[in-house]
């Protein structure tokens, strides 16, 4: 496969606070397909949530969406964040 040498990333994040310790997010965003014969690049949209165990422990959940045929159809994400 012939690959693009300069790949690029743009993206729109949000998120809210939907009660104490618990927020949703969401995130809508477009990369250069690194495939220089593809028709189109990889879109996606995604949706989550954060749940705050502590004021330095999370835990996530969230699902991605391709928008467009080059990106996957769907994703399931999970995850966990410790700050110190």
């Amino acid at each position: 496969m012939d690959e693009e040498k300069n790949i690029w990333h743009a993206s729109l994040a949000t998120t809210y606070d939907v009660v104490e310790n618990l927020k949703i997010v969401g995130n809508i965003g477009v990369e250069k397909n690194p495939d220089k014969a593809a028709d189109n690049d990889p879109a996606f949209i995604l949706g989550g949530v954060i749940y705050s165990i502590s004021k330095s422990f999370d835990i996530d959940f969230g699902l991605k969406y391709g928008l467009t045929s080059s990106e996957t159809d769907m994703s399931m994400m999970a995850g966990t964040c410790f700050r110190f």
